[in-house]
């Protein structure tokens, strides 16, 4: 099966979601910023703002 372009931007596009949602939920079960760096390979920016947006929503 060959991929064209696009479908290998989709296919990154999913992985990034995928890796997004696997951060809120270490957030969510109180793991280290840190942790969730090395186990999702996100850039630690990332988790940082994704912990503050999810500490914001908590908040409210």
């Amino acid at each position: 099966m060959r991929c064209n372009l696009h479908d290998y931007d989709i296919m990154e596009e999913g992985k990034l979601q995928a890796k997004l949602e696997d951060a809120q939920n270490f957030l969510m079960e109180g793991d280290s910023i840190e942790k969730i760096v090395r186990c999702t390979g996100l850039p630690l920016e990332t988790v940082q703002q994704l912990a503050e947006e999810l500490k914001a929503a908590v908040a409210n």
